[in-house]
């Protein structure tokens, strides 16, 4: 009788009045489920706290490629020593993407580098094994004086007049600081030379000197003149 008029009372009085006579207590455990929610009506301080660290914590390797937006992983969101060279697409990787000396030796193969992946003046002679380079490595015509000769110089020579068959005396040329002694000599005038007139140049026995001579071999005299000449030591 009692509980037949408590529902009339709910029946009458409505929501508003059940909720004055009915609280959590009176519901059982596990007796309400998801379609006796209301949608959208639950909110964080109705959940218990390990229920909030469930949901707001992701599980470990729940989340797939399909599930991530493009660009959306950046270089801070990966760890360490993660992306592998099979993670890497072919030809993706340039200069700007390697850090200062990281390519050593050891991460070259044998015979991997061709002459298209030198730049141009990018192999100086620290890089370069002694005997390394022979005649086949040298383009014709390529080489100057000054790559072959140990030093070069330049000097100024007056030839007195000179009457066929008579020579010059011989002059000097010091060479400070280089020792020449055993060495090539080769002078050069760099301007016009008189027809008939021949020079040599030979030792002095000193360590640091070679000397040049002119003789006039030619039918006619030879004026006095001042001339020009560049020398390169060779060898030793």
């Amino acid at each position: 009788m009692v509980v037949a008029l408590a529902a009339l009372f709910v029946a009458l009085g409505g929501p508003a009045q059940a909720a004055k006579l009915i609280d959590g207590g009176d519901i059982r455990k596990g007796t309400v489920a998801s379609k006796q929610v209301k949608d959208r009506s639950l909110r964080t301080r109705d959940l218990a706290g390990s229920t909030l660290r469930k949901l707001s914590t992701t599980p470990d390797k729940s989340i797939v490629e399909s599930k991530l937006a493009d660009n959306a992983v950046s270089t801070r969101a990966l760890a360490p020593a993660s992306v592998l060279t099979g993670s890497v697409a072919d030809g993706t990787l340039t200069a700007a993407d390697l850090a200062a000396n990281s390519v050593t030796i050891d991460e070259v193969a044998d015979n991997a580098i061709g002459q298209p992946e030198i730049r141009n003046n990018g192999v100086g002679a620290s890089e370069l094994a002694d005997n390394t380079i022979d005649t086949g490595k040298v383009v014709d015509g390529g080489l100057s004086v000054r790559d072959i000769a140990r030093h070069v110089g330049w000097f100024d020579w007056e030839v007195q007049d000179l009457a066929p068959a008579f020579c010059a005396p011989s002059m000097p040329i010091q060479v400070p600081g280089i020792d020449i002694a055993g060495a090539y000599v080769i002078a050069s005038p760099t301007s016009a030379w008189p027809p008939g007139l021949a020079y040599t140049v030979n030792g002095t026995g000193e360590a640091g000197a070679f000397k040049v001579q002119a003789c006039n071999r030619g039918a006619g005299a030879v004026e006095h003149a001042t001339y020009r000449f560049n020398f390169a030591v060779i060898g030793n």
